[in-house]
């Protein structure tokens, strides 16, 4: 029997934590849902993720008919969408008056079900986020951007991707996505802690799904984790990677990898094969639930430094080249990247860092070839 309690069960499952946010993204979505997106691309999965988002709509309103009739229609579509079979079988199960049933499931499969819970809840912040936080992170981290042709930059706070074109030295967002995240969390500091890195990071390789096992799904995208700065404090750990999901898996739970970024496997492909997103481009990975502060006095003085050491050298380095990004986490500390004019296909890696004196010192240097070939077990 269908009861204001069941009603309120089913609520509190789905929407947990999600109480008294403002809707304006969904609004939107729900009823401008043919409309075309203000981004350059939409993925092919941003439609299943407006389903997703109106299915949890129609639950938070306590229409149950309309949530269930929207994500039948979603797992038709995706039939591999884990986190949309599990919400239409708690529908049924309420509309079967069979509520003890949704506590056996919870039971039998606790982590299973927690983490596509998250997923929802993710989902669903996301939808309802403030867009100036990506700005204000995309302003607090880049201070320059060289001639590459893309960039990337990942919120673990939000499980999202966004990618950037490069133009003239302007940044356009091209499109986001969702991600997951290692299990562990963010932070990488040693090998089997499962934890995603925090840093700048570049692409060195693309390795094709034909040479991976099933769970790496499309491809994957290599990092050059751990990078010197890493390696400068003692963190250990090898093998991340962007990559795709397995070809029965639409999306994974926020926090469900070894310690890579998880695409959905369409978007994956988009990076690769849509947007030609290859080696060298950078990947900014933070974990920011909230707005940085940053000094803008602080940024000039610190491309004046660079520029000043690059003219120093008797190179012929073109300014136009370089790159110079805020390093997350790190207090006073900015990472310069450049190519080397001295090796063909090689980039220069610097990090600058305030000493006591307030002197701006080059702290690490390296240089590593741009393409790194892909070891694989």
């Amino acid at each position: 029997m269908k009861t204001k309690r069941g009603l309120q069960v089913i609520a509190l499952i789905w929407l947990v934590g999600l109480q008294g946010i403002v809707a304006p993204k969904l609004v939107a979505a729900q009823t401008e849902a043919a409309a075309p997106s203000e981004l350059v691309f939409e993925a092919p999965t941003r439609q299943a993720e407006r389903l997703l988002l109106e299915v949890l709509h129609y639950i938070s309103e306590g229409n149950m008919d309309l949530a269930l009739t929207q994500v039948q229609n979603l797992t038709e579509r995706h039939p591999d969408y884990h986190l949309a079979q599990l919400i239409k079988a708690d529908l049924w199960a309420f509309r079967a008056g069979d509520m003890a049933l949704l506590e056996r499931v919870g039971s039998l499969y606790p982590i299973t079900v927690r983490r596509l819970r998250e997923e929802a809840q993710v989902r669903w912040q996301f939808a309802h986020s403030d867009e100036s936080l990506v700005e204000n992170l995309l302003h607090s981290s880049v201070l320059k951007v060289g001639k590459q042709q893309h960039l990337v930059l990942i919120n673990l706070a939000k499980s999202r991707l966004y990618l950037y074109q490069v133009d003239n030295g302007h940044l356009d967002l091209i499109t986001d996505y969702y991600v997951s995240m290692g299990t562990g969390g963010a932070g990488k500091e040693r090998e089997g802690d499962r934890k995603t890195p925090i840093g700048v990071y570049h692409i060195t390789d693309f390795v094709p799904g034909e040479r991976l096992a099933d769970l790496y799904g499309y491809g994957a995208l290599p990092l050059n984790y751990p990078n010197i700065w890493d390696q400068s404090l003692g963190r250990t750990g090898h093998g991340i990677w962007l990559h795709g999901t397995p070809s029965d898996t639409f999306s994974r739970p926020p926090q469900s990898s070894q310690g890579c970024v998880v695409l959905n496997n369409e978007e994956m492909g988009s990076l690769v094969s849509k947007f030609n997103v290859s080696v060298a481009t950078p990947v900014i990975i933070v974990n920011q639930a909230e707005d940085l502060m940053f000094l803008e006095s602080e940024r000039l003085e610190v491309l004046s430094e660079v520029q000043h050491w690059l003219a120093s050298q008797g190179e012929a380095f073109n300014w136009a080249d370089v790159s110079v990004y805020s390093y997350p986490n790190e207090a006073q500390l900015y990472y310069a990247t450049f190519p080397d004019v001295r090796r063909e296909g090689h980039l220069i890696h610097q990090y600058w860092r305030r000493d006591q004196e307030g002197a701006w010192q080059l702290v690490l240097q390296s240089t590593d070839p741009v393409q790194i070939a892909t070891r694989l077990n």
